[in-house]
């Protein structure tokens, strides 16, 4: 299975990497053929070596390769177009001989394709391979590797200032000695630039946190880990990491039970034999969970289902880790079955916080196999008979995900672009999320053309699925944002084939978004709906309170969904109960820009009114009914309705 290499680590190795003693003669001689073996002692940089080899050859793509079986199956030239393969360190390469990479000579020519793999110097190599090896040896000094490194992240200038810090040259020399690992100089980069956005290097603290990691990355560290449960809980928390720790913890204890069996899968690598089938859960504490994940928790204010509440966070210390560590065990282990599934039952949850998050996890997969997760995992998850709608969520998120690399941005595009053309209204509705959460950020005009036209699919779960796009696009900008999304509704209640679409989309963008206000003045904190705030700011007669007056009206004197239409408005009243300030701006925004403009309409609000005193009501609304009814009687008459008019 091709497996995409990230574009950032192709674009790290571009920048930071410092040819070793005659890499020059290895490039000259490597090229000779298409094919490529290269050795050298542990800690030179080999992977590294191979990427810039391959980016020498001004590869188009870059692959990696898990095995030399899989090499040897390649036959589709197409896959294979211009790219770059990398074999790194393959756990059969003792199975490799020359006349294998002899017989892929025409096809990689043919595909204008090169293939470098990596041996160490304990590999037996096949005699037959001796012409395709190339040896490099250790970097004679790590320090330009650190400078490169840190430059990459944070600047020429910054970086000089920094490595120009008292005791770090000393610290840089003692860390960086002649028998250091290439990966060490790229740890030390990476702290020293946590130090230097911290606000203070202190070269104690550095050496510190060196000692704690052994200059290892996030890999080598989960490698390491040997124990179930902490490998489990390492998923979760590189998935779920700033989200409150019980979620983390749920989702740990969920993934473990996939592993419940003899086959001990993501034990491969270590020795302890298969997955206990009991755990203690006395064995280890919160804080000595931390402490061996590098994490970290504290204490901090999210919104949930029932507003801002106080919850305890996890999340790592090093946020480079959540991202390597789920590419890491998607690539290296072999467990892609029951990953993919442990985020289906997460996103399968009530919580949207988790649903973005495992969305986002899924799309960190995706970068590394577009077209696995693309053509095997989202169509099941768009036609979804039970959670079809939370999966096409996170579906977008993931696609977000993907669009951020512009080597995949154009395939995601043409993989939505395939489901709005589909004529089935799972894809066409999965299409519309995608337009809010994904692509609409980079190119809106587009995006609310296409919701526009999907709303006239006569099917209710499109309808949802748009307007919470419409959401989405809004939550972007919403000062920006708001009237160009209020006139694509408009523009779609406004045609009948699409009318009870953009009803239903305006219902939801009412319902669905609020505006959360500090306290100020005294005055407690309050949410209030979003287009409530947009019209109280906005001028009397302007285009934004026409458009909400059109829309109103439209959704109270409709046919589907005049019921949804009274109790959105009831729950905006029932807000504005209390809240004097609140009230004053609905009702002004009722009156002026609802009733005044169809005497429909206006009926209408004054039988809502009514309503919310009947005996039988859970939640009256004495002062929001006696306001509105009051202005509603002494309003002037309303003039006749124009079609269209708040366009």
């Amino acid at each position: 299975m091709l497996r995409t290499l990230a574009a950032m680590d192709v674009e790290a190795v571009q920048h930071t990497f410092r040819a070793p003693p005659r890499w020059d003669d290895v490039v000259v001689d490597a090229w000779q053929r298409r094919s490529v073996v290269l050795r050298g002692p542990g800690g030179a940089g080999k992977t590294a070596a191979a990427v810039r080899l391959l980016i020498s050859a001004r590869a188009k793509a870059f692959y990696l390769i898990d095995s030399v079986a899989e090499l040897t199956r390649l036959t589709d030239l197409r896959q294979i177009a211009g790219a770059g393969l990398l074999l790194d360190r393959p756990v059969d390469l003792g199975l490799l001989r020359g006349p294998q990479l002899a017989g892929l000579e025409s096809l990689l020519r043919d595909a204008d394709a090169h293939v470098v793999v990596t041996a160490g110097p304990e590999a037996e190599l096949d005699r037959d391979l001796g012409e395709y090896v190339q040896r490099i040896a250790h970097p004679e000094a790590l320090d330009t590797v650190l400078a490169a490194h840190l430059a990459h992240r944070i600047g020429e200038s910054e970086a000089e200032l920094v490595l120009a810090t008292n005791g770090v040259a000393e610290l840089t020399a003692e860390l960086l000695d002649q028998g250091a690992a290439c990966r060490i100089a790229a740890q030390l980069a990476w702290i020293l630039e946590q130090e230097h956005r911290d606000g203070a290097v202190d070269p104690r603290r550095i050496r510190s946190r060196m000692e704690q990691t052994g200059g290892e990355g996030p890999e080598e560290w989960f490698e390491g880990l040997g124990d179930m449960g902490l490998r489990t809980q390492a998923i979760a928390l590189a998935v779920l990491g700033g989200l409150p720790q019980e979620y983390v913890s749920l989702a740990a204890s969920s993934l473990l039970d996939r592993f419940r069996s003899d086959r001990g899968v993501l034990a491969a690598s270590v020795e302890q034999g298969p997955v206990p089938l009991r755990q203690d859960p006395f064995s280890q504490s919160r804080r000595q969970f931390a402490e061996k994940l590098r994490a970290r928790t504290y204490s901090a204010v999210t919104r949930g289902d029932f507003g801002w509440l106080p919850c305890t966070v996890a999340e790592y210390r090093n946020l480079e880790y959540p991202a390597r560590i789920i590419r890491h065990v998607w690539s290296e282990y072999r467990i892609q079955q029951e990953l993919v599934a442990w985020l289906g039952e997460l996103v399968d949850r009530p919580s949207q916080q988790v649903r973005s998050f495992a969305g986002t996890a899924l799309g960190l997969i995706a970068t590394e196999s577009f077209d696995h997760i693309a053509t095997q995992i989202f169509p099941g998850w768009v036609m979804d008979e039970d959670t079809g709608p939370q999966r096409r969520e996170a579906i977008a998120y993931a696609l977000r995900v993907c669009a951020r690399d512009p080597a995949l941005r154009t395939g995601v595009r043409n993989l939505v672009d395939g489901w709005y053309m589909s004529g089935t209204w799972q894809f066409q509705a999965a299409a519309a999320r995608a337009h809010g959460l994904c692509l609409g950020g980079a190119d809106l005009p587009t995006a609310l053309q296409t919701l526009t036209r999907l709303g006239t699919v006569d099917h209710i779960q499109v309808a949802i699925e748009i307007g919470d796009a419409f959401a989405d696009l809004m939550e972007e900008d919403v000062d920006t944002h708001a009237p160009l999304v209020l006139r694509a509704i408009a523009e779609m209640s406004h045609e009948p084939a699409s009318r009870p679409s953009g009803h239903l989309a305006f219902l939801i963008l009412a319902d669905a978004l609020a505006t959360d206000e500090p306290a100020a003045g005294g005055a407690p904190p309050r949410s209030r709906p979003t287009l409530l705030r947009l019209a109280a700011q906005a001028p009397p007669g302007g285009e934004l309170r026409r458009l909400l007056g059109y829309l109103w009206s439209e959704a109270i004197g409709g046919e589907l969904f005049a019921d949804q239409a009274g109790t959105v408005l009831e729950a905006w009243a029932a807000q504005a109960e209390a809240d004097p300030q609140l009230l004053d701006d609905l009702v002004r925004i009722l009156v002026e820009d609802v009733a005044a403009r169809s005497p429909r309409a206006g009926m209408l609000l004054e039988r809502y009114a009514r309503h919310w005193t009947d005996r039988d009501r859970f939640r009256p609304l004495p002062r929001s009914a006696r306001v509105l009814g009051a202005r509603l009687n002494t309003a002037p008459p309303a003039r006749p309705t124009q079609p269209g008019g708040g366009r």
